[in-house]
């Protein structure tokens, strides 16, 4: 997985990328302030309690509320970024690092839209569910954190591996491949997360975490039943 990144990370400068990477900035930094807007929004609905103080406390903690939200919802919009973008990129690695495989058959746009759509209010209902037991995890050094990180890194290692996967494989197959490589996958999804949560270098994670999934779905282990499936060559 460290050599995973470590080739997506050298593979930003090639030009192929640059147009897909300023695209995947602007759209980042639009959902950036999105997010960062709509939790001002949620933090302000909250100040209508009968005393002014209480009120007026919540108005000077918003904003950094507002950070601690944006960030704890960045995640969410990974989605919408990959599913415009994912195509491109997959597309760039796979010629550079693994010709050999050919084109990719691809998954339809609005396909990708529309399971982009779907993880975003996935993380954001799971994380407003979760939101008390983050509070309470607080209390307990570098839970909340361990805690965040655990539970947006599954669903985001999960929605990338499926959207890059779906473009070789039928969905029974991505299945059986993601169920027996949870773990890799897992962690995966975690990393791209935690590296969502650096300010700046958030705004190309999307682009960062597409190329890296690559990479590792190349590295996985075939599924123990079903109908085998050649497993993908390993990286150069």
């Amino acid at each position: 997985m460290i050599r995973a990144f470590e080739l997506a990370v050298r593979q930003l400068g090639d030009p192929r990328l640059r147009g897909v990477i300023w695209w995947s900035l602007l759209l980042s930094l639009v959902m950036q302030v999105g997010i960062g807007a709509l939790a001002w929004w949620g933090l302000k609905s909250f100040a209508t309690f009968e005393w002014a103080w209480l009120n007026q406390t919540i108005v000077w903690l918003s904003g950094a509320g507002v950070v601690v939200l944006a960030l704890m919802l960045f995640p969410a919009s990974f989605g919408i970024v990959i599913s415009i973008f994912m195509e491109q990129i997959a597309d760039i690695v796979e010629a550079e690092h693994y010709p050999q495989l050919g084109p990719a058959d691809g998954i339809p746009i609005w396909t990708g839209i529309w399971t982009g759509v779907v993880f975003l209010v996935a993380v954001i209902v799971l994380n407003l569910l979760m939101l008390p037991f983050y509070i309470l995890a607080l209390f307990v050094a570098g839970l909340g954190a361990v805690l965040f990180y655990a539970v947006n890194g599954w669903l985001t290692g999960r929605v990338y591996y499926e959207q890059v996967a779906l473009r070789r494989l039928p969905p029974a197959e991505v299945k059986a491949w993601r169920r027996a490589n949870a773990g890799v996958l897992w962690l995966t999804g975690a990393v791209i997360v935690f590296l969502g949560t650096i300010p700046v270098l958030n705004l190309i994670v999307p682009v960062l975490g597409v190329a890296a999934m690559v990479h590792v779905a190349q590295t996985l282990r075939p599924p123990a039943t079903g109908r085998p499936v050649n497993p993908p060559p390993a990286p150069r």
